[in-house]
């Protein structure tokens, strides 16, 4: 027996749980649509088994039925049959209550893990046990009679066994954390590299970037053996040769003596040399460069960074048969996509950020700001890019207050594709903290997201609240003492028609497995299987899946969508999706990945949880009269206009004079959305009328539109095929 402060007991013993036995079949024949049904003789038997457990209040001298825990413990599984608690005491605790005596109660008894069944459409109850450390194993099927999808819920008790727990978790549920971090490539360099260090060789600066980016972590350099006897066999003898003292710094790598080796460079010859090599024509530098091939191959290495051009124009064929890279320099110089639009925004009545790119001349800010963060002085410069004389080589944004530096973002072009180390920090003692930490990792996902899936490492000093907090609501996840998270960015739309080609990028850079088709859409919250990079098998809710890989959308076949209006005006603000940069100062609401969409009361049935809205920017106003972006639905709520404050109106682009001008209800429909994606191409009135998605009085009310719509607007809109005609449309 257990209790509480608020006078709760457990009672787990068959003589305290006896007298209370009738209390709980009453309680449970009262919800059988949740619960289910179990014979009132079942409750005896497991109440004499000692697997039931009973919560009563004390009432002076009386105690009194508040709820039950019905379980099985077959060794070393337990398996929660029916939890049920009194409505007037729930919202108490007590729920958590009866279940952690139980996880208690088989820890103690050496039980490895905990089981629940809880049918998907549960939405409540699917909540609880997730917030209880519950995942999703597998899913079953339900009786016939209701035909439901079964979600059997896995929880693993903190008890020593044989074996290691799966690692599955709430807190890094697609498991990029249970990794290890991604290898630094390893290169060898070519000679003809080394010599361009000379300041008057014409490849100088490309070469300069190479080992600055090597400074910067984003890759290692060797050289093989063959460099170090090449250079030997041209020195003048009783004449010291610089560069041969310089190729001693480098780890070296020797050549394959093999028999094999000889295959091998035959290979390589016919690939690089083709005709030099059918003419017994290959000099001693190519009899070199073959070496350098047969040395990154033989070691697995990631590849040879080269100026030599028969060896850059056979990179394709090396790649495909050989797995390495052969690169020039100049790779290094020219990996990032673009650079981040220097903003000006609007965070409060008082306050205005920008941010801008950190030039030379403001590093002593970011050194003030990193050491005021405890950030060692080795990586502050190191790591931090604090001090960077080439900004070819790192990114580095900061977030100014006026003129103080209050936030600072860093990461390097990295050679590997599709990841993006990041590191980043804010001062949290500044009243714009978060509206700082805001704006720099949203200036990051979008950058990491311009061009392909990406998966960004995100590293940060210790007592980072307001990064960890805002990069949760961004998708990332990690361990709780950790200083860094990761995440996985999905650029665009997931549809049946790429479903493969999105599945396979997502596997390439996170080693996540989606399933091998597009599901159905039963519900937001309906479970999609997922295969972690440790092999372990786990289930997501669709909408916490499309959080993790956020900013995409899932446009599943049967997924509700509605196309709701937009003035220009107000449609820059909150969209952010013209191609032209404003020089005005952007508006709150841009700061905030969850936004607001304010109105009539009547939108309010359009706008359920995990509905898809597509924004309909009018014609009116200098509008381009066309679908601009599309989102989901979070959640929707009315609200009286007088009862708005700041939480409401701050995620819009609103303010008391703008709900005026939306309509003349003094209630409002208040639509939470997020994942905004912008149309490649914005999908005009025209189309939409041959879609039949409404005529152009109706497109300026919120309107369903169903999924052959959808797909064809989405279609139109992206470049997944070419366009198509509407004949059967509308």
């Amino acid at each position: 027996m257990v209790e509480n402060e608020q006078a709760i007991r457990i009672l787990d013993r068959y003589a305290d749980v006896a007298p209370f036995v009738g209390s709980a079949i009453t309680a449970a024949d009262s919800d059988k649509n949740a619960l289910g049904f179990f014979p009132a003789g079942v409750f005896e038997d497991f109440a004499r088994k000692e697997q039931l457990f009973i919560a009563v209040e004390r009432n002076t001298d009386a105690l009194s039925y508040v709820g039950h825990l019905l379980f099985e413990a077959r060794h070393p599984k337990g398996r929660v049959l029916q939890m049920f608690v009194r409505p007037a005491f729930r919202k108490r605790g007590i729920a958590t209550l009866l279940l952690s005596h139980l996880k208690q109660h088989l820890t103690d008894h050496a039980f490895i893990s905990l089981y629940a069944r809880v049918a998907e459409d549960l939405t409540g109850a699917n909540r609880f046990w997730g917030s209880q450390g519950f995942y999703v194993q597998s899913i079953a099927r339900g009786g016939e009679t209701r035909n439901r999808t079964i979600l059997v819920r896995s929880h693993e008790l903190d008890t020593p066994q044989l074996f290691a727990s799966s690692g599955v978790s709430a807190s890094d549920p697609l498991g990029l954390c249970s990794t290890s971090p991604a290898e630094v490539p390893l290169f060898l360099l070519d000679l003809n590299v080394l010599f361009d260090l000379g300041p008057r060789r014409s490849r100088n600066e490309q070469v300069l970037d190479l080992f600055k980016s090597e400074r910067a972590g984003s890759c290692q350099l060797a050289l093989s053996t063959e460099i170090t006897a090449e250079l030997e066999r041209t020195a003048t003898v009783g004449v010291t040769d610089p560069m041969l003292a310089y190729a001693r710094i480098f780890p070296s790598f020797p050549a394959p003596v093999t028999d094999e080796s000889e295959t091998l460079s035959a290979d390589l010859a016919s690939i690089v040399f083709p005709e030099r090599q059918c003419a017994n024509a290959l000099s001693r530098n190519d009899l070199s460069d073959l070496r350098h091939l047969a040395t990154a191959v033989y070691h697995r290495l990631t590849g040879l960074i080269t100026n030599d051009g028969s060896i850059l124009n056979a990179a394709a064929e090396l790649s495909e048969r050989y797995g390495i890279q052969v690169v020039s320099p100049a790779a290094f110089k020219t990996l990032n996509t673009g650079a981040a639009k220097e903003q000006l925004l609007d965070a409060g009545e008082t306050i205005s950020l920008s941010l801008t790119a950190i030039s030379r001349s403001e590093e002593p800010a970011v050194h003030r700001l990193l050491s005021q963060l405890d950030v060692p002085v080795a990586a502050v410069v190191e790591e931090w890019a604090a001090v960077d004389s080439n900004d070819r080589v790192s990114n580095r944004y900061g977030v100014w207050s006026k003129d103080s530096l209050i936030g600072y973002v860093t990461w390097s072009r990295a050679f590997s594709p599709g990841i993006v180390n990041v590191r980043a920090a804010v001062d949290e003692r500044q009243a714009a903290a978060a509206s700082a930490a805001r704006l720099l990792l949203g200036c990051v996902v979008e950058q990491a997201t311009v061009a392909t899936t990406s998966q960004i490492r995100l590293n940060f000093p210790k007592k980072q609240a307001q990064i960890r907090e805002i990069a949760a609501e961004l998708g990332f996840g990690g361990l709780a003492d950790d200083t860094w998270l990761t995440k996985l960015a999905v650029p665009d739309i997931i549809t049946p028609a790429n479903w493969t080609e999105r599945a396979a990028e997502i596997f390439t850079i996170g080693r996540v497995r989606l399933p091998d088709s597009a599901p159905a859409y039963r519900s937001i919250d309906q479970q999609i299987r997922v295969v972690r990079p440790d092999g372990n098998v786990t289930y997501v809710p669709l909408m916490a899946l499309e959080t993790l890989l956020s900013p995409s959308l899932f446009c599943l076949p049967g997924r509700p969508a509605v196309v709701t209006p937009v003035r220009r005006a107000f449609a820059e603000h909150l969209l952010a999706h013209s191609p032209q940069k404003s020089l005005l100062p952007h508006a709150r609401a841009q700061l905030y990945n969850e936004r607001h969409y304010v109105s009539g009361a009547a939108t309010l049935k359009q706008f359920k949880r995990g509905n898809l809205i597509l924004f309909y920017e009018s014609g009116k106003g200098g509008g381009i009269g066309a679908i601009v972006a599309i989102a989901r639905v979070k959640h929707a709520y009315l609200k009286s206009q007088d009862a708005m404050k700041n939480a409401d109106l701050d995620p819009s682009v609103l303010d008391t004079a703008g709900l005026q001008a939306i309509g003349e209800s003094i209630v409002k429909t208040v639509a939470a959305f997020d994942n905004i994606v912008c149309l490649e191409r914005p999908v005009p009135r025209a189309t939409l009328e041959k879609l039949g998605c409404g005529s152009a009085t109706q497109l300026l009310t919120t309107r369903a539109i169903n999924e052959t719509q959808l797909m064809g607007i989405i279609q139109e809109g992206f470049a997944y095929g070419t366009a198509r005609t509407y004949t059967d449309l509308s």
